[in-house]
């Protein structure tokens, strides 16, 4: 029965221990589980993030291919029809510094001279002047009489020996009186002298037309210039805006140096900054650009961006929230698994611990003496035990009463406790005025010494008892050891230190006997 207690405390024990461990796992896994969670959220954040920005830099290059492709059809629609029209203008001048075409009648030299001239909507008559500024020839007949001397064209050829195409700013036609720009070519005299101009007209209409056709509208701002950052065309079209120049700007200044390129800067027109992609219109004196606003560029990427930052944000919110509670749950049941190891440690110490005295119950005393009992016989050290009795202790109840004698139990209980060692000695209160001590590795002589250490301790208490013939309070006691022969377990030494205790009774009391079973000096194990 004792063997089975003892098996039965030695499992407790460990129960009790792997609990502990395991309540500890649940307080450093709350505080790695709080720091996994940061990280999570950080690393999703962080994620989140570069995806955005990769988004972001995807729409700036959509925009600027969008762009890049608009400026490259427009550009090349615009370079060949107005191609034509100067390659009509060269025909013309080459015709009329011909003598014979000049000689022919005004009917066939009109034929002649405008036999390649583009019918096409959009472009205007071909003009002949002279160097004075009448007109000479025109692709419409009959040919009216007309002077353009105080035209921008015939003014800057005649200032000038530059025979390349020149394209006038925007104006008002004087014949259609529509807006158009006016192409011109120098007419050279045998000697080199100023002859004249040839001169033909394109309506903006043309332009304006051209940029719907391509869906200019839907891509920002798109301008064409002209020579000196003359403003031709304009999508979304500003009447105020054609023939406005912006040469000085700063963001026109950065396409003068390039034939084409893209940069972000002050709108040309209007407010605020610009993504602008450009390109010279062939070998023309004319730009394209379009202007796209930051919220034109991001409009689309910004509303990703708020759906998705919204949604990880609310993610991340969640599982912080989560995270929190989960902590709260796991530090509530940590404080409860705590009160609760608690409440148990002082219930396991109440159930094995004597009220009165402190010391250890008879209980405790059993599971200890049964598991201190196999260890000793498992690995051969010595194991001694003190039983202490009180003497004459019902005479004394009898004379003093109840109470004196629970004062002289703890009087004992106290010199127990001075005289043993508590760090390796078991002190325990097995009867009413029965006491043991269990001394493990312990050898007799040691065992013995420690036992009337204790009763010198209680006699010096000087406590009256006059049932005891010593006239104080006293104890007597044996002391046994293992292993001895013919004792195998933990009755036997029981037996034997009452036994001895007995012995000391008979002998007049106030006394330590030692039982003779012990081991034979010769094989016992070094001492205490």
């Amino acid at each position: 029965m004792e063997t089975r207690s003892g098996t039965r405390a030695d499992r407790i024990a460990v129960s009790r221990r792997r609990l502990g461990q395991w309540l500890l796992g649940i307080t450093q896994s709350g505080r790695w589980l709080g720091l996994v969670n940061v990280l999570c959220v950080v690393g999703l954040c962080a994620v989140s993030s570069a995806l955005l920005l990769d988004l972001r830099d995807d729409a700036a290059r959509q925009a600027d291919i969008t762009s890049r492709s608009l400026i490259q059809l427009l550009g090349r629609d615009i370079a060949r029809n107005i191609g034509l029209f100067d390659l009509a203008l060269r025909d013309v001048v080459d015709g009329i510094q011909q003598p014979d075409i000049a000689a022919l009648g005004p009917s066939v030299r009109q034929k002649v001279l405008f036999s390649r001239t583009s019918g096409a909507e959009g472009f205007g008559m071909i003009v002949v002047l002279d160097e004075k500024g009448d007109a000479i020839a025109s692709s419409q007949a009959p040919l009216m009489s007309f002077n353009e001397a105080d035209s921008e064209c015939f003014r800057y050829f005649q200032s000038r020996s530059d025979d390349s195409l020149h394209i006038s700013p925007p104006m008002i036609s004087p014949n259609s009186g529509k807006p158009v720009v006016v192409l011109s070519r120098r007419l050279s005299a045998p000697d080199g002298s100023f002859a004249g101009v040839v001169a033909g007209a394109i309506l903006l209409d043309y332009f304006r037309g051209l940029f719907t056709a391509v869906g200019a509208d839907r891509a920002g701002t798109v301008t064409l210039y002209g020579p000196n950052g003359l403003i031709v065309m304009r999508e979304p079209f500003s009447a105020e805006a054609i023939g406005t120049s912006v040469a000085e700007t700063p963001s026109y200044r950065k396409m003068t140096g390039e034939r084409s390129g893209s940069f972000r800067g002050p709108a040309m027109v209007g407010a605020g900054d610009r993504y602008f992609v450009f390109a010279q219109v062939g070998d023309l004196p004319l730009k394209l650009s379009v202007g796209l606003s930051p919220d034109e560029v991001f409009s689309a990427w910004r509303w990703k961006a708020i759906s998705l930052g919204g949604i990880v944000l609310c993610l991340c919110g969640v599982t912080m929230i989560l995270s929190w509670l989960l902590r709260r749950e796991l530090g509530r049941r940590d404080l409860a698994e705590r009160a609760t190891a608690a409440v148990n440690a002082e219930l396991e110490k109440l159930a094995t611990t004597d009220a009165l005295t402190g010391l250890f119950n008879r209980r405790r005393f059993d599971e200890v003496l049964a598991r201190e009992v196999r260890r000793a016989l498992r690995t051969g050290r010595p194991l001694s035990l003190l039983l202490l009795d009180a003497d004459c202790f019902k005479g004394f109840n009898d004379r003093y009463g109840h109470q004196k004698g629970d004062e002289a139990l703890r009087v004992i209980a106290r010199a127990i406790a001075a005289g043993s060692d508590p760090t390796g000695d078991i002190a325990c209160r097995i009867g009413g005025e029965e006491f043991a001590v269990i001394f493990p590795d312990t050898e007799l002589a040691s065992a013995e010494f420690v036992a009337n250490r204790i009763r010198a301790a209680v006699a010096g208490f000087r406590l009256d008892h006059e049932a005891n013939a010593h006239g104080i309070l006293t104890v007597s006691g044996g002391v046994a050891q293992m292993p001895f022969r013919g004792i195998a377990d933990d009755k036997g030494i029981v037996a034997a230190a009452d036994t001895a205790l007995y012995g000391a009774k008979r002998g007049g009391r106030n006394r330590i006997v030692v039982s003779g079973w012990a081991m034979p000096p010769h094989i016992r194990i070094a001492s205490r």
